[in-house]
C-alpha cells in the first residue's frame, strides 16, 4: 500500500516539474528579443525612362521586463537620381524618396509599456504611418495616398515616411474595437543633429500634431474613423473615414474619404474607391483616388497584383494611370519584397 502511494507521489511530482518547466520555457520565449529585415526594390518606367527605387528596413523588439520592451525600426533608401517625367501629386510609390537618398534614418525608437492585456503606451521616436493608414486593404497598394491621405501629408510637415518625430502613442484593443491616440512634435525629421534632428521637440516653433482613430472589426470587415489636429501656425483639424467591407469570402471592397478644414491649405478633399480579391497566393486589387492639390484636379488609378512566391518573397506588378492637369500618363512598376 505504501509503495503504491509512493509511486503516485512520484508521478504527481514529475507532472508538476514538467508543468513548471513548460511555464518557464513559455516565459523565456516571451522574453527573447526578435529581429527582422525587410527589403523592397522596384523598377519603374513611364515607357520613356526607367529608374530603380530601393528600401531597406531593420526591426528589433527587445523585452526589458514582462511588460516593458524596447522597439527599434530603421529605414535606408536608394534610388536612381533621374525622376520619371510624370506629374503625380498623390505619388505612385510609397517606398520612393524621389532622388533623395537616405543612408540611415530612424522610423521607431522607444519603449512600449504593456498595461494589462488591452492597453499599450509608447514613448520615443515614431512614424505616424506605423499605426495609421496601414490596414490590410490600403497596405496592398503602392501609391502614397494609401499610406496616408493627402489631406494630411500635403498640409502638414509631419513625421510620415521617411520622416519621424518624438511623441507618445496609446492603443486600446478589445475584441472587435481598437482605439488609438498619439501626440507628436509638429514637424518630422530624419537627421540626427541640427535643425532637422529627429530628436527635436519644439512645440512653439514646430507646433504639435495630435491624431486619434477608432477601428471596429466585424466578420472580416473593418471600419475606421479618425481625426487630426495641427497647432502651427493655426489650429487646423482634419477628418477621415475608411471602410473595408467583406462582400464575399475572398472579395473586399474599399472606400475612403478625407477632409481638411481651412481656406489657405493645399489639399481640402480626398476620396478613393477600390477592392481586392484574395485567391490562394495571388491577390489582385484596384484602387481609384481623386484629390485637388494646388488647384490641380488629379485622378489616379492603380492596378496591382501581389504574388506570394514563398513565405518570405513577394512580387508585385503594378500599373498606374494618372490624369492631372488635363494630361494622362502611365507608370508601370515591378516590385519585389523580401521579409526575414
Amino acid at each position: 500500500m505504501k509503495s503504491k502511494w509512493n509511486k503516485r507521489y512520484i508521478a504527481v511530482a514529475l507532472m508538476g516539474m514538467c508543468l513548471r518547466l513548460t511555464a518557464q520555457d513559455a516565459d523565456s520565449i516571451s522574453m527573447r528579443p526578435t529581429f527582422g529585415v525587410n527589403y523592397s526594390g522596384e523598377l519603374q518606367t513611364d515607357f520613356k525612362l526607367a529608374r530603380m527605387a530601393c528600401l531597406l528596413q531593420l526591426h528589433a523588439d527587445i523585452p526589458v521586463t514582462r511588460s516593458l520592451s524596447f522597439q527599434f525600426h530603421s529605414v535606408s533608401t536608394l534610388s536612381s537620381k533621374r525622376e520619371l517625367e510624370v506629374l503625380s501629386l498623390q505619388g505612385y510609390s510609397n517606398i520612393d524618396t524621389y532622388g533623395i537618398d537616405i543612408p540611415f534614418a530612424i522610423a521607431v525608437a522607444g519603449f512600449t509599456w504593456h498595461i494589462g492585456e488591452r492597453h499599450t503606451l509608447f514613448a520615443g521616436i515614431r512614424r505616424t504611418d506605423e499605426d495609421y493608414f496601414c490596414s490590410d486593404a490600403l497596405g496592398l497598394f503602392t501609391n502614397s495616398s494609401c499610406g496616408i491621405f493627402p489631406t494630411i501629408s500635403w498640409n502638414f510637415p509631419i513625421g510620415t515616411f521617411p520622416l519621424a518625430a518624438l511623441g507618445i502613442h496609446y492603443a486600446y484593443d478589445h475584441d472587435n474595437l481598437r482605439l488609438q491616440a498619439s501626440l507628436y512634435n509638429g514637424e518630422g525629421n530624419c537627421q540626427f543633429s541640427g535643425r532637422e534632428s529627429v530628436l527635436r521637440f519644439r512645440p512653439q516653433s514646430d507646433g504639435l500634431f495630435a491624431v486619434a482613430q477608432a477601428e471596429y472589426r466585424h466578420r472580416g470587415s473593418s471600419y475606421f474613423l479618425g481625426a487630426t489636429l495641427h497647432t502651427r501656425p493655426d489650429v487646423r483639424p482634419t477628418l477621415w473615414a475608411c471602410a473595408e467591407q467583406l462582400l464575399l469570402p475572398r472579395l473586399t471592397m474599399l472606400a475612403a474619404y478625407g477632409h481638411a478644414f481651412g481656406n489657405d491649405i493645399l489639399c481640402n478633399n480626398f476620396c478613393g474607391l477600390g477592392g481586392k480579391y484574395a485567391f490562394r497566393r495571388v491577390e489582385p486589387g484596384l484602387f481609384v483616388g481623386y484629390t485637388r492639390i494646388l488647384d490641380i484636379d488629379e485622378w489616379a488609378a492603380e492596378l496591382v497584383c501581389d504574388i506570394s512566391l514563398t513565405s518570405f518573397l513577394n512580387v508585385k506588378p503594378v500599373l498606374h494611370i494618372i490624369t492631372a492637369d488635363h494630361t494622362t500618363s502611365c507608370i508601370a512598376m515591378l516590385r519585389m519584397e523580401i521579409g526575414i
